[in-house]
């Protein structure tokens, strides 16, 4: 009879303390001593989610860590930022392993003995930006292969990094990609890279000599700067390139190869001999280009007809912007003139290169006066989002904007607000899908409302104030809610 006793006490003291050890503090999770990370590994022994920021190392060039071994970590996500940082004799990222998310910033910095980035295998999906600077024997970036979600990327200041293999699932960058003075011979690595959404800056690599590795690229929406490669002979890596948004300058190279067809879209610009200073004797100015070319015997006509995404806006976009609130994007945007301005097509993409009409806002014809326009967007997806609006004339010429971005959460929720609620409920959280019904019951059973292929707002002003159980489905997914209206 004792022990029948004792035996519930037992089985509930176990399950308080594997739970204690399965949960993760609250908040920013700091490992800066290899004490500090042997006692959490021994406090925390199956702590998975880390909710803030983790912080592995020390805190400033002066303060460093002595970290050696990290491998007991079993931390699968990290709601913040993760900073590997101040290492000096930390040479392995094993302890990382089962990590698949970061909601914010990567930042791999000035860890001296770390040669590549095994440990980081699982990690799928970084917030906002990747940046991995100053890690003097880092020679490779394996370990980041299955990367395919990340805003920004700043790989600078490695001077043993011969390569940037361990990119390959990057399709699209948001933001800006940045390659500073490192030891890559060439961009290998980047070979499915299509798109950048901000700035590209290949600076100051003294051993690369060709930029093969971007044959696949074929958007930069900001500027492409090429500066100070010694090495660099030839762009002949950048076949596929249709548009560059912004300026193009290539300063500072002995470049003998420019026949590539983005050169035609270019050498129409009436300012493009300032945006190539070269040593070279065929790519010194846009008469010398455009001969290569026509030599090369590329189609010219082909490639200015390719160059559509980068045609100026009809209007004066002064700002363009997007927040989250929730699951839910709100996109505004401000013109300072338009002209001819029918209006905007919202487009919503996931990867950045396959976009979906969303919404179509009119404009305001001919304005010499700030317009400000918002769209909100209700049917994110998780993770990253991007948006940018297709201006159209009343002729039917079109051009688009910049892209911008918003990382919605990674859980998969569907959300319903307000409650309590008078005139409408909004859905969010539905990860692109469509509302396949909705089905309200009064507190005695009955059924109130019922609507099939709803959209995100759904009307109940006709509904009397009381309690209700809502449902909503959408494919797969089932969301009770007690309701109240007011």
């Amino acid at each position: 009879m004792k022990n029948q006793v004792l035996l519930p006490i037992f089985f509930l003291l176990t399950l308080f303390v594997y739970q204690a050890q399965a949960q993760c503090p609250l908040g920013d999770v700091t490992l800066a001593t290899q004490a500090q990370v042997d006692n959490f590994v021994a406090d925390y022994p199956m702590c998975q989610d880390i909710s803030g920021d983790l912080l592995i190392g020390g805190t400033g060039v002066g303060s460093p860590s002595d970290i050696t071994d990290i491998s007991g970590l079993q931390v699968t996500s990290v709601g913040g930022s993760l900073r590997i940082q101040h290492n000096p004799l930390l040479t392995s990222l094993d302890g990382l392993d089962m990590l698949t998310s970061v909601n914010a910033a990567v930042s791999i910095f000035n860890n001296a003995s770390l040669t590549d980035l095994t440990g980081l295998d699982a990690l799928m999906f970084i917030g906002k930006n990747l940046s991995i600077l100053n890690n003097d024997g880092l020679t490779s970036l394996t370990g980041l292969n299955s990367l395919t979600s990340v805003v920004s990327i700043n790989i600078s200041f490695n001077p043993m990094l011969m390569s940037l293999t361990g990119l390959e699932g990057i399709t699209a960058i948001a933001g800006f990609l940045n390659i500073e003075s490192n030891g890559i011979t060439s961009m290998a690595g980047l070979d499915n890279l299509e798109s950048i959404g901000g700035d590209f800056d290949i600076r100051d690599n003294l051993s690369l000599t060709s930029l093969d590795g971007l044959e696949n690229l074929m958007i930069v929406q900001g500027s492409f700067y090429i500066f100070a490669n010694f090495q660099l002979t030839s762009i002949e890596g950048l076949t596929s390139l249709m548009d560059i948004c912004g300026q193009f300058q290539m300063f500072k190279h002995v470049v003998t190869d420019c026949a590539v067809a983005i050169m035609c879209v270019l050498t129409q610009d009436e300012n493009f001999d300032q945006f190539v200073q070269t040593d070279g004797s065929t790519c010194a100015d846009a008469a010398q280009i455009m001969a290569q070319v026509q030599a090369a015997n590329l189609d010219c006509d082909a490639a200015e007809a390719a160059a559509v995404v980068c045609n100026p806006l009809s209007t004066e976009l002064i700002d363009m912007d997007v927040r989250l609130e929730g699951r839910t994007a709100v996109l505004s945007w401000e013109t300072a003139t338009e002209t001819n301005n029918q209006g905007f097509e919202i487009q919503r993409s996931k990867d950045g290169l396959s976009w979906e009409n969303i919404s179509w806002q009119e404009g305001n014809g001919n304005s010499n006066i700030v317009q400000t326009y918002t769209y909100t967007d209700y049917n994110t997806y998780r993770g990253l989002n991007y948006y940018r609006l297709q201006q159209i004339d009343f002729d039917g010429t079109a051009a688009y904007s910049p892209t911008v971005t918003i990382t919605a959460s990674t859980v998969s929720t569907i959300d319903v607000y307000p409650n309590p609620a008078s005139d409408f409920l909004v859905v969010s959280g539905l990860d692109g899908r469509t509302i396949d019904e909705v089905i309200i019951h009064n507190i005695s059973g009955k059924e109130v409302l019922k609507l099939e292929d709803a959209n995100n707002v759904i009307d109940i002003s006709n509904l009397e104030p009381g309690m209700y159980v809502a449902v909503i489905i959408a494919d797969f997914d089932e969301k009770f809610i007690k309701l109240v209206v007011e």
